[in-house]
C-alpha cells in the first residue's frame, strides 16, 4: 500500500507540476564596527543565511573582501561575479572613470580607512611614529551618540556591537564616501 504522500508526489509528477524546490541558504557579506582581524577597528565577514536568520558567520580579511566584492575571485556572497562596488556605487572603490575598462580592478578601498570614524571620535590606537590619525565623526569617545545610532540604524546597527549585511553593508560603504552624509553624521542638521 502506498503512503499519502506518495500517492501526492505521484499526481505532481503526472500534472507536470513536480514538487516545490526546497529554499536553500544563501551567502551575503557582512561587517560589524568591532575590532577584528588584523586589529582593523571593523571586521568582515562572509555570512550563511536561512529565511532571514544567520546560521554562520566566518571573518573575512579585507584584501579578501575586496577582491570578492569586485567580482575577481570566486565567492559564495558574490556568486554571479559581479563588481558589487560598481553595482551600489562606492566610489571609494572604484578606479576613476578615465581608467575603468572594465578590467582593471582595484587591491584596495580608501572607504575602509574611515570606518573607524562612525564609532571613534579620535583614533584609539597609539601610533607608532607619534604621528595622528585624525579625527573621528562620533560624537562621544568611544562610540557614536544616540543622535547618530538613528542614522546607522538604517543599515541594520541598532547596537555598536551588530553586523549589518547585504545591500544594507554596500549603501553605508557609499554613504561614508558622502561628504553630505558625513556632514550629517558629524553635526546632525
Amino acid at each position: 500500500m502506498r503512503t499519502a504522500a506518495a500517492v501526492l508526489f505521484s499526481l505532481l509528477l503526472i500534472s507536470g507540476r513536480g514538487p516545490e524546490p526546497v529554499p536553500a541558504a544563501t551567502y551575503t557579506f557582512g561587517m560589524s564596527l568591532m575590532t577584528g582581524m588584523n586589529n582593523d577597528l571593523f571586521t568582515l565577514f562572509e555570512v550563511k543565511e536561512f529565511e532571514g536568520k544567520v546560521l554562520e558567520v566566518h571573518p573575512i580579511t579585507r584584501g579578501r573582501f575586496v577582491q570578492e566584492a569586485q567580482g575577481v575571485i570566486p565567492s559564495r556572497a558574490n556568486p554571479a561575479g559581479i563588481n558589487l562596488f560598481r553595482k551600489y556605487q562606492v566610489d571609494g572603490c572604484l578606479l576613476p572613470p578615465e581608467l575603468d575598462d572594465g578590467k582593471r580592478v582595484v587591491s584596495d578601498c580608501g572607504v575602509f580607512d574611515e570606518l573607524w570614524k562612525l564609532r571613534f571620535w579620535e583614533y584609539p590606537f597609539k601610533l607608532g611614529d607619534g604621528g595622528s590619525a585624525g579625527q573621528g565623526w562620533a560624537e562621544s569617545r568611544t562610540q557614536p551618540s544616540s543622535r547618530q545610532m538613528l542614522l546607522l540604524a538604517n543599515y541594520g546597527f541598532y547596537r555598536i556591537q551588530d553586523m549589518i549585511c547585504g545591500e544594507d553593508l554596500f549603501r553605508l560603504l557609499h554613504d561614508v564616501g558622502d561628504p553630505e552624509w558625513v556632514d550629517n553624521y558629524r553635526k546632525g542638521y
